[in-house]
């Protein structure tokens, strides 16, 4: 009788442990969906997670303020006066990134500070430029929030004097 006694009290905790289980597992992604939604102040049911990206949304081309930055030349000191757009698909990344507009600056400042005046003229093109911007810029924002958010960087004006 007590053995038929401990096969049933263990069913039994057996069954609540697995209403538990279930119990928490709910809440825990009740919980999850609850917080992902106000965290986008999303009321309309449009549920997007903060690290996935929209499809079938066409890119915000962003500019960014102009840069004028010097560069050594043989003879004497020239300047670049440049112009950037960053492409996005996140209109909501835009604010924050301006408001790494020092970062910006700086890491562009880090990059021609190594170049001269006959580098930026003779092999250089514009796309192998625009393509050593862009990474310079990635990797400044490589540990911020808006890393992602970024999808390209445009060279809009480009003059070197």
């Amino acid at each position: 009788m007590t053995q038929q006694k401990t096969h049933r009290n263990l069913v039994l905790i057996i069954i609540i442990m697995l209403i538990t289980s279930i119990l928490v597992a709910a809440a825990s992604v009740g919980g999850t969906l609850w917080y992902v939604k106000s965290y986008h102040g999303d009321g309309g049911g449009n549920l997007r997670l903060p690290f996935s990206q929209p499809q079938n949304i066409d890119p915000i081309f962003h500019p960014l303020e102009k840069l004028v930055l010097s560069v050594k030349g043989e003879r004497q000191t020239h300047f670049i006066m440049m112009e950037l757009a960053l492409e996005t698909r996140r209109p909501e990344a835009i604010e924050g990134i301006d408001n790494y507009m020092p970062v910006v600056r700086n890491s562009l400042l880090k990059l021609f500070s190594n170049k001269t005046y006959e580098q930026l003229q003779n092999d250089r093109t514009i796309d192998e430029l625009q393509d050593e911007v862009k990474s310079t810029l990635l990797e400044a924002f490589d540990k911020t929030r808006y890393a992602h958010a970024i999808d390209n960087v445009l060279l809009t004006k480009y003059v070197i004097q």
